[in-house]
């Protein structure tokens, strides 16, 4: 009786764990790539200095009429394809720091207007794109104080079945 038990027991705990090796935040259980990027996208948001704001919140900012500039960090080409949030304006951003010129710079400040004071908020893609990194960590190194990046940005807004701009 003992014997069964041990082997009941045992097959159980196998059963379990072997539930537990397909269960995390990857379909594919590959937790690594997402701890990187999520330890990369921390790493961002302290150094940028910004805040941010997701799907739903910024939907509710939109629709009550909330006063901010929404700046799209994409360039046109795939703002056209791909549409911009509503009342989107743009501020291209390169790829990535070291390809970011005086004219990026200059652009998205622009694009963010003369009120330090106004919300912004910088978007792009999607979550591990860095362009809306470095749109907000310019505005925050210029002096406007209610920077806030939307990370999931047009995939995320599309995905949410939320309205574009074509």
């Amino acid at each position: 009786m003992k014997t069964s038990h041990a082997v009941l027991l045992g097959s159980l705990v196998s059963l379990l764990l072997s539930g537990c090796a397909t269960i995390g935040t990857s379909p594919k259980g590959l937790e690594m790539p997402i701890e990187k990027a999520a330890i990369k996208f921390s790493s961002d948001i302290k150094e940028g200095g910004y805040q941010l704001v997701g799907t739903e919140e910024l939907k509710k900012w939109l629709d009550s009429g909330k006063k901010l500039t929404v700046i799209s960090t994409l360039p046109a080409r795939d703002d056209k394809q791909l549409g911009t949030l509503p009342s989107a304006v743009s501020g291209t951003m390169p790829k990535s720091e070291k390809d970011l010129t005086p004219a990026d710079k200059n652009g998205i400040l622009l694009a963010a207007g003369s009120d330090k004071e106004q919300t912004v908020v910088v978007y792009c893609g999607f979550v591990a794109c860095r362009r809306s990194h470095l749109g907000a960590k310019i505005l925050v190194e210029n002096g406007y104080k209610q920077v806030y990046r939307y990370p999931a940005g047009i995939a995320g807004w599309r995905e949410a079945d939320f309205p574009v701009n074509k």
